[in-house]
């Protein structure tokens, strides 16, 4: 970029005497806040001054300090990395299809906390995981919040029209039963003098809720002709179903043309599994066909304790002897450290087996809170979210003000390098950077490259000025290839540093020809209008060459060469001769 243009001449002197005002300005703010004293947070290094003064010779104890710093700080950069290194997180796997209690385990083991919520699904059975909230691969980190949603199974609820079941098969209302999840559909056989075997007799449905159609859980009982009795056919003695397993029910049943239904109840003394009673005696004879229903202990009721009377150290344990699964969960609360919060499931709330029971104890309400003077608000925002995905609460509020500070910089920090409370505020000042002039992007219509600003030189002076500009290619009459003609934000106006300015510009794609420029004067060029083609630079060669004084031996880009407009284009003049006799010179002069 060429600095030696009037255009960065005024600016610097502007932007000179603007730094010796914020100069003065904050000499009178630290006047004003002396006494007052900020720490920083520990492993914070602040930038080091750049020294311009002329190097000094350094003895060489001197030297070896140096040096032991430098192996220090280095030492300290590999065991900060090794650290990073180890903590980057995990990577998220794929839950869904798993069962809840194996869910539970991988987060313990991996130190991801589980937000269930749970829905009925028809696609995966009861207490299976079929959604989570976290794509598989990404990386998370531990104490993390994945949630997943566990299925409920079939909704019992739901209601279907009744179907024409009179004229359908055996088969067909199995088939329906089954495609619609209906729980409770009992088909029975009895003889028939009347209705062909196969055919439904009758059917019933033996449920209040509904008129017109039947819920999932609607009990329906369909009897199906099994043709005209035979005689000769022996009824069916029925067993004493007590001393037989669940399994051994089944079968007798199966060879011997009888309708189990099996109905579960809870039994302080008879194990689970076990047949508890029957609805036919032993030994009465029956007919094939008649329905018998089972009663079938679901052993022991286990009642949750109340683990609020329970030390976090003692939960497992007393949960071990009862058979109940447990993960204890830990995070910040109103609540000294140690102390129980909640409990998942409600206390004396009979427990089903295979529910995972989530309790909660407080990690403390009290958290130390560092001093994030000098650095970003992101660094303090980032340890705020941290601790309240745990629970602290805590929440930052922020303000601006203009400094010499880079933009985002914490000036003032309400509460550092102390305890606070779960549920805190901390106010912090946050720097907007210094103030700046908008420069003049946009030249005198008609300018040649020498003084239309470009893009490329546009995005030079932003980035000396540390603010962010928004190109727009867009037509315009009049106007040079790439040349800026319009600027969001009017020359010589105050904005932040790192502000954003848009700046348009007219489409940068002419191909042109380089010209040969040797042996033309500067002058030539310029009344030929090439500086409206090209951006010309002139310097002045190191060496006399003879026919060349004043004019151009040599160029940047070769002549003939296909290049866009507004290319650079370094053209190098001779110098004039200069006369080796001292009376020419000052008669010259």
């Amino acid at each position: 970029m060429d600095t030696n243009n009037p255009f960065f001449d005024s600016y610097k002197k502007k932007m000179e005497e603007q730094k010796t005002d914020d100069h003065k300005t904050s000499s009178s703010e630290t006047d004003k806040q002396t006494g007052l004293r900020f720490e920083e947070r520990n492993g914070f290094v602040k930038p080091e001054r750049t020294d311009t003064r002329l190097p000094v010779k350094t003895p060489a104890k001197n030297r070896k300090i140096i040096a032991y710093i430098a192996g220090s700080i280095l030492l300290v950069c590999v065991i900060t990395g090794i650290f990073l290194l180890l903590n980057r997180g995990i990577e998220m796997i794929q839950l869904v299809g798993w069962t809840e209690s194996d869910a539970q385990l991988w987060a313990r083991n991996n130190g991801v906390m589980l937000q269930i919520s749970k829905e009925y699904n028809d696609e995966y059975e009861e207490g299976v995981i079929f959604s989570q909230n976290i794509p598989e691969g990404t990386r998370i980190k531990k104490g993390d919040f994945v949630a997943v949603t566990v299925s409920l199974g079939h909704d019992l609820s739901v209601t279907l029209p009744i179907p024409d079941f009179l004229s359908m098969t055996k088969e067909e209302i199995e088939a329906w039963a089954a495609e619609n999840y209906m729980t409770r559909v009992r088909i029975t056989t009895e003889h028939s003098d009347t209705i062909e075997t196969g055919k439904v007799i009758r059917f019933e449905i033996n449920d209040d809720r509904v008129v017109n159609e039947v819920r999932r859980d609607s009990p329906i009982y369909v009897i199906i002709s099994k043709g005209p009795e035979e005689t000769s056919k022996a009824a069916v003695e029925i067993p004493n179903f007590k001393i037989m397993s669940i399994a051994e029910a089944y079968a007798f049943a199966d060879e011997n043309g009888l309708v189990l239904t099996i109905e579960e109840e809870y039994d302080d003394f008879a194990p689970q599994g076990s047949i508890i009673s029957q609805s036919i005696k032993a030994e009465e004879k029956v007919p094939e066909g008649t329905e018998i229903n089972l009663v079938v202990s679901k052993g022991k009721v286990i009642l949750v304790p109340d683990f609020s009377k329970v030390s976090k150290e003692m939960a497992a344990s007393v949960a071990g002897e009862k058979g109940i699964l447990i993960t204890i969960n830990e995070r910040y609360s109103g609540q000294p450290a140690g102390q129980f919060i909640s409990q998942s499931v409600k206390p004396d709330t009979v427990y089903e087996q295979g529910t995972i029971v989530e309790l909660y104890y407080s990690i403390d309400n009290r958290i130390a809170i560092p001093s994030f003077i000098g650095q970003t608000r992101d660094a303090i925002e980032s340890w705020a979210k941290e601790l309240n995905q745990q629970g602290a609460s805590i929440s930052i509020k922020a303000t601006s003000t203009r400094s010499n500070q880079p933009p985002g910089t914490i000036l003032t920090q309400s509460k550092a390098n102390t305890l606070i409370k779960t549920n805190a505020s901390i106010s912090i000042t946050v720097s907007s950077g210094r103030v700046i002039y908008a420069p003049d992007f946009v030249a005198p219509a008609g300018s040649g490259y020498d003084l239309a600003m470009t893009r490329e030189k546009a995005l030079a002076i932003c980035e000396e000025l540390n603010i962010i500009p928004i190109f727009v290619e867009e037509h315009k009459s009049g106007r040079l290839p790439g040349e800026i003609w319009y600027q969001s934000i009017a020359a010589g106006k105050e904005m932040n540093e790192g502000s954003t300015i848009t700046l348009k510009h007219a489409p940068a794609n002419v191909q042109l020809t380089v010209p040969d420029f040797t042996k033309m004067t500067q002058e030539e060029i310029l009344a030929k209008n090439y500086h409206r083609s090209f951006d010309i630079r002139f310097t002045e060669g190191p060496e006399y060459k003879e026919g060349y004084e004043g004019k151009v031996y040599e160029q940047s880009l070769k002549a003939g060469t296909k290049t866009a407009s507004g290319s650079v284009i370094t053209l190098t003049l001779g110098p004039k001769q200069i006369s080796s006799d001292p009376g020419n010179d000052l008669g010259e002069s």
